[in-house]
């Protein structure tokens, strides 16, 4: 039994329509799943290239979130330093009004204050750190800026949470019987404290100064990983209008497929009234 033959024409429309329908399946899968390259299969370079694109953005959001960490790390050194200096700006109150008086029942009182403050300059200091990192405590901080790690900064920390912060020693002998020892005592403090308020002035700008940097390299980064994001999606992402455009042409190329197949095969059945 010989098998089906059918007529060239009719051939020609049968493998249009099945190219359309494999068209229109294309189409619609893009629609629903909003890639035009989906995997290797579609288009190898694109799609690796996209998968490196997006690769290396993941590795700079990591970076983002080391930023981010270093940046209230040195925000929290900053507000140590402000509470701080206001402390050493009372201890400096404290000695002048050691200095003007001539009392050594005074002087301890204000002896005592001058200690109590400088105590708290100490645990300032201790309570400045942040995620594990004190910039006030000794501890240094490295910050990474790129995804390899191999463009960084560094912070450079100070020693404030032991000893003598900023260099202000406890205040001693300011209640001695002989004023003229005293006040030489308190002309020691007073100096100490003024040089150190300068010194915590001079830290801060320096910490801003990294501050400022470290937030520059965040928003750059930023900027980078919504590039490299960008690039990679205009690889793969279909175009939604686009592809809605070609859905509806591809439809109607469809039904003008089966119109053409539907007159080619009249031939045919003109063949069939022959035998009525």
């Amino acid at each position: 039994m010989s098998g089906i033959t059918l007529t060239s024409a009719m051939r020609t429309n049968l493998l249009s329509l099945q190219g359309t329908q494999d068209l229109i399946s294309l189409t619609q899968n893009r629609l629903a799943t909003g890639l035009k390259v989906s995997s290797a299969i579609d288009d190898p370079r694109n799609f690796f290239q996209s998968q490196a694109l997006n690769a290396r953005a993941s590795d700079l959001g990591r970076r983002l979130d080391g930023m981010g960490l270093a940046i209230k790390t040195i925000e929290a050194a900053d507000k140590g330093i402000t509470a701080m200096t206001k402390v050493a700006e009372s201890m400096a109150a404290v000695a002048k009004q050691a200095q003007d008086s001539s009392s050594a029942a005074e002087r301890t009182t204000l002896l005592a204050q001058f200690n109590e403050l400088r105590a708290q300059l100490t645990n300032l200091a201790q309570d400045s750190g942040f995620n594990g990192t004190n910039l006030l405590g000794g501890n240094n901080l490295s910050v990474a800026y790129n995804e390899d790690g191999t463009n960084s900064s560094t912070v450079t920390a100070v020693t404030w949470s032991t000893g003598d912060p900023a260099g202000i020693a406890a205040g001693a002998d300011w209640d001695d019987a002989d004023l003229g020892d005293g006040a030489t005592a308190i002309n020691t403090a007073a100096t100490a404290v003024n040089t150190a308020i300068s010194t915590m002035r001079t830290q801060a700008a320096t910490f801003g100064s990294s501050l400022t940097m470290v937030r520059i390299r965040e928003d750059f980064t930023k900027q980078m990983v919504n590039t490299l994001k960008g690039g990679a999606d205009g690889l793969v992402l279909a175009d939604q209008n686009e592809e809605a455009a070609n859905l509806l042409a591809l439809q109607t190329r469809q039904q003008l497929g089966v119109q053409a197949l539907s007159l080619a095969s009249q031939s045919q059945q003109g063949i069939l009234r022959l035998f009525n």
